[in-house]
């Protein structure tokens, strides 16, 4: 580059072009004003800024911690650092940041915002609210900070406050994806189907990536949106996690079309195609284009809308069956094992812990708390993940947990669901394992957060538990107060000690 560049000449050019869309442009230009001045702080913030909004937030959080060093005190700087930190899922990283951008700016309204967000995820969410509330009181009264207002209300469990925040932010963005999302699901967890189906549309857009988790669904055929299938023939298509694809599958019975395919996440094929022998199933990772001229469809749904196209209303679950079916050589070959050690005791598997990114640690409870010392069964972990600490220190608190080397529950759900099905009892949190127990029909007990990651299937709470409509076999166990398992531990150990009681058949 000839010395006689001006990289302030060059900066201004780059931010126009950042101003008008032109990313790479702009990108280029940064890089170019750093190859003169590798430590302006300008450009190393506004190239991360870039990047940030590419989706590149690694390198985007090098470049402004780069430009945070050279220019401490510029509260732009540090604010940028806490939105890639919710961005990352850094709880602490985005506190920190947005704490220091309010310490150099007190009436920042976003980043008092942001910092209530992580705040209310870091499982502080009284705090966060009070954050939350200063931000709108300092000009973030848009959709945003109504809906971070909602978010910190729904984590204390404070259901009818939530839908009044998220309300309110509908008012001011109608179409505000994660709004109507969210509105969705408070609905949806009252049973409010009426209200809650047709937000739920708004998945799509407000958690794009799981959406897509299997892939782009093929635009190039026309969508149902529930008219009269006669003889068409459709392409159902799975979306979200695995337990979201096992839910809403125990609906496709219930398809009248000529013909159904369904495209699903390669580690489910093999047991979809077991539960529903006159359906197509087709890996997601397969040769999409071979296997949609086969199946030729005429129509294509993403998977969860079959919930408000066959789940109008409360009575429509009097439909709800088991539908999943082992591999039935399996199951025996495993029940026989674990009834040979149990030494008459009732098998009951467990499963404690939830990966789930964002909340899954308020699913989540250390296998050491539960209290099952005195509980005459034997214990199988059907955990997936690393397990071997867990399971040792379940040891010391004085009740054995058995872990069967022959299963690998985080990549063989053949073999998670033929353990499942050897069990006399499940019990666990709210993660796969609820959902294959409860496509089963295995008796289930699942383990349910209120507030924060209380996921809305599971409904309301009712006491002592209640009965899911989802899955007849599955009772579910709410917690009585946001973040506190003690209640909910109790009644299992007093439901548990009755059921080891009950005379169970080999």
């Amino acid at each position: 580059m000839p010395p006689s560049v001006d990289p302030r000449k060059l900066l201004e050019r780059a931010v126009a072009q950042h101003r008008n869309g032109a990313l790479d442009a702009a990108a280029e230009l940064y890089r170019e004003v750093l190859g003169i001045v590798p430590n302006d702080a300008d450009a190393l913030h506004l190239l991360g800024v870039l990047l940030h909004q590419q989706g590149d937030s690694a390198a985007a959080l090098t470049l402004i911690e780069q430009a945070r060093a050279a220019r401490p005190r510029n509260p732009e700087i540090v604010y940028n650092l806490g939105r890639i930190g919710l961005t990352l899922n850094d709880w602490p990283m985005a506190i920190e940041a947005n704490r220091a951008a309010l310490a150099l700016r007190p009436d920042m309204g976003p980043a008092a915002c942001n910092l209530g967000i992580a705040l209310v995820h870091a499982g502080h969410a009284a705090e966060g609210e009070t954050a939350i509330r200063d931000a709108i009181a300092h000009g973030v009264d848009d959709a945003a900070g109504w809906s971070a207002l909602g978010l910190a209300l729904h984590h204390q469990a404070r259901e009818d406050e939530a839908c009044v925040a998220w309300e309110t932010a509908r008012v001011r963005q109608p179409n505000h994806a994660e709004v109507c999302f969210n509105l969705a699901t408070a609905y949806l967890r009252r049973q409010d189907f009426a209200r809650g189906w047709p937000l739920f549309a708004a998945r799509e857009a407000a958690d794009a990536a799981s959406f897509a988790s299997g892939g782009a669904m093929p635009a190039q055929i026309p969508r149902w949106g529930g008219e009269p299938l006669a003889d068409k023939r459709v392409l159902v298509w799975a979306e979200q996690g695995l337990g979201d694809q096992l839910l809403f599958a125990s609906l496709l019975p219930e398809l009248t079309a000529s013909a159904v395919s369904l495209a699903c996440a390669p580690r489910l094929a093999t047991l979809f195609a077991r539960a529903f022998p006159g359906v197509t199933v087709i890996p997601q990772d397969a040769d999409l284009d071979t296997a949609l001229t086969r199946a030729a469809p005429d129509v294509v749904v993403p998977l969860g809308d079959l919930g408000g196209l066959l789940r109008g209303d409360a009575d429509a679950f009097r439909h709800a069956r088991p539908f999943l079916k082992p591999d039935p050589a399996r199951v025996a070959e495993i029940r026989a094992r674990y009834v040979a050690w149990a030494g008459g005791r009732p098998l009951v598997g467990l499963s404690w812990h939830s990966h789930r990114a964002q909340f899954g640690g308020l699913k989540s409870m250390p296998l050491a708390q539960w209290p099952l010392a005195a509980i005459p069964a034997a214990f199988v972990s059907l955990q997936y993940g690393e397990t071997e600490g867990d399971v040792a220190g379940a040891g010391q608190a004085g009740f054995a947990v058995h872990r069967d080397p022959a299963v690998d529950a985080a990549h063989d759900i053949e073999g998670l669901a033929a353990q499942i099905a050897a069990m006399d009892l499940v019990v666990t949190v709210s993660n796969t394992t609820a959902h294959l127990a409860g496509g089963l029909g295995v008796p289930c007990w699942t383990l349910v957060p209120q507030g924060g990651g209380g996921l809305w299937y599971w409904f309301q709470p009712l006491r002592p538990w209640q009965q899911s409509p989802w899955y007849p076999a599955t009772r579910v166990y709410h917690q009585d107060q946001a973040g506190d398992w003690t209640e909910v531990l109790r009644r299992v150990q007093v439901d548990l000690g009755a059921f080891c009681a009950e005379p169970k058949s080999t």
